[in-house]
């Protein structure tokens, strides 16, 4: 049986064929004893007769459970391999260490969450820098010397007056940045300033009629130029090459009849 199925020795096989070659032994040692004791003459007493062969009887045993003993090793061998993918159950704990690896991720997000809070928190400090509260009207100073410029561009009119300050410009009652709403007017604005490196010196006071924004821009730029060169004539120089004393000429042209509208016409047909 064993040969059969070709299973690897074990201590316990070994055992087990160590035992049955013993038994193999003293059977053949029982063998040899029993024609010497059938050679012995039959004057003997029955007792002795018994007695010599009771040796004999005892080795015979194991002959009976040496089988035994061998299929008890190879069940013990063929249960053994079976066992062993049995013993690789550790795999099942990966459950657990997946829950591990989910705590630790999430834990340090849970430790960021107040760190973004201050981050947070610390927000509003920053947006409170500015002084001006947007859409608040602001109380216009009422300086003792001001020097007046008037400007003019398209249909717009800009009263302008120029006085030392610290670079606020109203225009209406409102600061320049809420009037105009876009920084790239208020910078086309403070030009006359930046030619004299007066930003930051100078306050203006303007009142803006007519037109749109871009035409009051424009006509705000020519009136602080204006008011400036006012203040010192030896400022005509630097604001003449920054071309701010010229007033831009462009108008809108006007309509003529049989045109739709200045220059765009009806679509032609021939017939």
């Amino acid at each position: 049986m064993a040969e059969e199925k070709m299973i690897e020795p074990t201590e316990e096989v070994e055992a087990a064929a160590a035992e049955v070659e013993e038994a193999v032994e003293v059977a053949e040692v029982a063998e040899v004893a029993e024609p010497e004791v059938a050679a012995a003459p039959e004057a003997e007493a029955p007792e002795a007769v018994e007695a010599t062969a009771e040796p004999v009887e005892a080795p015979a045993a194991p002959e009976a459970e040496a089988p035994e003993a061998v299929e008890a090793a190879v069940e013990v061998a063929e249960e053994e391999p079976k066992k062993k993918p049995a013993a690789k159950k550790p795999a099942a704990k990966k459950p657990a260490a997946k829950k591990a690896a989910k705590d630790a991720e999430e834990a340090p997000a849970e430790e960021t969450k107040p760190a973004a809070k201050k981050a947070a928190a610390k927000k509003p400090a920053a947006a409170a820098a500015p002084e001006k509260p947007s859409g608040e009207k602001p109380v216009l100073p009422k300086p003792a010397v001001a020097y007046q410029g008037t400007g003019r561009r398209k249909n717009a009119i800009a009263r302008v007056r120029v006085f030392a300050g610290t670079g606020k410009i109203y225009c209406n009652g409102l600061y320049a940045e809420d009037y105009f709403g876009r920084e790239a007017l208020k910078t086309f604005v403070e030009a006359p300033l930046r030619a004299i490196d007066g930003v930051g010196k100078f306050d203006v006071i303007a009142l803006l009629t007519g037109g749109g924004l871009s035409g009051q821009a424009g006509a705000l730029r020519l009136g602080i130029a204006r008011a400036l060169l006012a203040s010192d004539e030896e400022l005509r120089g630097e604001l003449k090459r920054a071309g701010l004393l010229s007033r831009d000429p462009r108008m809108v042209e006007r309509k003529k009849y049989g045109l739709k509208k200045a220059r765009k016409r009806p679509q032609f047909s021939k017939r």
